[in-house]
């Protein structure tokens, strides 16, 4: 593995911004800036051979090539351009009588330049020359280029009267290039309110303890055009227009040679428009105990409407679904923060602060009549995961031969002691998906829900004469995580030939009956006993001690002699500890790929700051 190959890259992003602030009158400001960032991505992947030994039969051992074959040399080469135009001009006003107003309006306009080309070619003549030229196989070539832009105009207007009762209204009205031209714009309102309680006259007897109470509501909505993958090279720029596909072909009587061909365009929906995600939200503020105590809790509900997403069509169509507007999502939760802060002398003081928030997502509108799992469906709640229950490992024949059959488990064949015994359900004798719908699951049911709940940060803080210490915690309270069983995924046991050390003592032998994985399959059917699975669903819940910084500040008395005004000695780390119920070697802030994972890197600093 460790001669195989290497990925190496160089990015470089570059971003260039000027502006302009003019005040012509009191009160008026006026407010121009552009922004260019280029974006310089090269990148090169190399695959090397290399012989490994294989016992493909019980009596020899062969010389082959592993996972390196077939070797190739991948070049990609990316540059991008976005430009970013601003200007607002916004008028603040104040009145005898407690009155204030303040107005802005403003236009922004975007526009980007995507290109990208790659090159792989077969066959390296040696692995020690890393260039296209040094290649001696089939030649392969890519390449794309894509424009996009967007235009908007925006407003905001406060009003605040005795700094009591307070008012703001919002709006913006925005055009994307990615839509029909009859669907390209979209207005987004928003509005809030605020009454300060603690400022009127019947809470003064409270200002002893009491020092601010606020209360608050909004409704807003806001506007998304993308879609597909965030990343640019997956973003779809151009999904109202209906796109043939091109490629070569070896199947058509051609003397050898590949034949180009064309294909015929995929479906697009004729009314794709802006998704709209509208939140409602209700806000308490309280300050207490000469500021000492500080606590902020929202509760909100968000809308998302007209969804971009992809939904399923009968096969018989003979061609994908269009993405389209047809989901609508809702989401409900609520956060908290608080800290408590105090001095207690000239030389310690001190403050905590918690951020806790949750919150669950649930589809309301999708159109799936036959009521597939394998799609979104009315009730659907985000990071829901159908599986098997699993009842354990077979330990003897006899169970193998008394239980549910088995045989309709996806690469299910050859069921012996060490396989995985999954749960009969519905109690029809066999182990089945029935149709994958609601109506008739089979055995399937939902084995965990992978979205994160109770997320919450601590923050310490703290200084006593010359020393600071500074800690941040971060977890999730709740997740259920179950890892994918793909090829090539390292998690389980001979999968796609991958093996580990530690699986030796943690797979299921004879003498190792409660192992936590099966038995070895030595054949292609490893996937029987990596279904999606109870057995296997992780509890990712974790706490992580994110950051430490403890400092020290030389006494300035001792540093003003030897000409110099601060001098600061810190240590700072991340990701220094984590305690979680995860299987190692998976990390809860990594999602796995289809390589192994494994912790977040620990960091580690020494440092000193002078200032003369």
């Amino acid at each position: 593995l460790e001669q195989g190959g290497r990925d190496t890259f160089t990015k470089n992003d570059i971003f260039l911004t000027q502006g302009i602030t003019l005040t012509p009158i009191k009160g008026l400001r006026i407010r121009g800036d552009f922004t260019a960032n280029f974006f310089y991505h090269d990148d090169q992947d190399v695959r090397s051979k290399v012989n490994v030994l294989e016992n493909t039969d019980l009596n020899a051992l062969n010389l082959v090539e592993g996972f390196s074959n077939p070797d190739y040399i991948n070049n990609y080469s990316e540059n991008d351009q976005y430009f970013v135009f601003n200007t607002y001009a916004d008028y603040t006003k104040e009145f005898d009588g407690g009155h204030y107003l303040k107005g802005m309006v403003g236009f922004n306009q975007e526009w980007g330049y995507f290109n990208f080309i790659r090159a792989r070619a077969f066959s390296l003549i040696t692995p020690n020359v890393t260039n296209l030229n040094a290649t001696t196989g089939n030649q392969e070539t890519y390449g794309g280029r894509r424009q996009v832009a967007l235009r908007g105009a925006f407003y905001r207007f406060n009003y605040a009267y005795k700094d009591r009762y307070l008012l703001e209204f919002n709006g913006r009205y925005d055009g994307t290039s990615r839509f029909p031209e009859d669907d390209r714009f979209g207005f987004f309102p928003s509005v809030s309110v605020g009454w300060r309680m603690s400022n009127e006259a019947f809470m003064s007897g409270t200002s002893g303890w009491l020092d601010n109470l606020k209360l608050r509501a909004s409704w807003g909505q806001l506007g998304n055009q993308l879609l597909g993958n965030q990343e640019l090279i997956n973003q779809d720029f151009y999904p109202y227009i209906p796109t043939m596909g091109s490629a070569t072909s070896p199947y058509m009587m051609s003397a050898g040679s590949r034949t180009p061909y064309v294909s015929a365009a995929g479906l697009v929906s004729p009314t794709l428009t802006w998704e709209t995600v509208e939140t409602l939200n209700f806000g308490l503020d309280f300050t207490m105990f000469d500021s000492r105590l500080d606590v902020s809790f929202d509760m909100y509900r968000r809308d998302t409407k007209d969804m971009l997403t992809s939904v399923e069509f009968p096969s018989i169509l003979g061609t994908s679904a269009p993405e389209s507007n047809g989901a609508n999502l809702r989401t409900k939760g609520w956060e908290l923060a608080a800290t408590w802060q105090n001095r207690v002398n000239n030389d310690l003081n001190y403050s905590v602060t918690l951020a806790l928030a949750d919150n669950v997502s649930e589809i309301t509108k999708y159109d799936n009549p036959t009521g597939s799992i394998d799609e979104y469906y009315v009730g659907y709640t985000i990071g829901d995961r159908w599986g098997y229950e699993t009842q354990g490992i077979f330990q003897t024949e006899d169970e193998v031969a008394t239980a549910a059959d088995q045989s309709q488990v996806p690469g299910g064949a050859n069921w012996r002691p060490g396989d995985i015994r999954y749960a009969d359900l519905d109690g029809d004798g066999a182990i089945t998906q029935g149709d994958r719908t609601l109506s008739n699951p089979g055995d399937l049911r939902i084995i965990a829900n992978e979205e994160p709940r109770y997320t919450f940060g601590i923050t310490g803080a703290t200084q006593w004469k010359g020393f600071e210490l500074i800690v941040f915690f971060q977890g999730v309270l709740k997740r259920e995580y179950w890892p994918p069983n793909g090829n090539w995924v390292a998690f389980y046991p001979f999968n796609a030939g991958h093996v580990e050390w530690y699986y030796v003592n943690d797979t299921w032998s004879e003498t190792n009956r409660d192992a936590y994985f099966p038995h070895p399959h030595i054949s292609t059917n490893t996937k029987q006993n990596v279904q999606p699975q109870t057995r296997y669903v992780q509890d990712a819940s974790y706490i992580r001690l994110k950051n430490l910084t403890l400092a020290y500040n030389l006494p300035t008395n001792l540093i003003q002699r030897i000409g110099l005004e601060n001098a600061r000695v810190y240590f700072a780390g991340a990701n220094l500890w984590e305690a979680t119920k995860m299987r190692k070697p998976l990390d809860p802030e990594v999602r796995p790929t289809l390589t192994q994972e494994y912790y977040k890197q620990r960091t580690y600093a020494l440092g000193i700051n002078l200032t003369f």
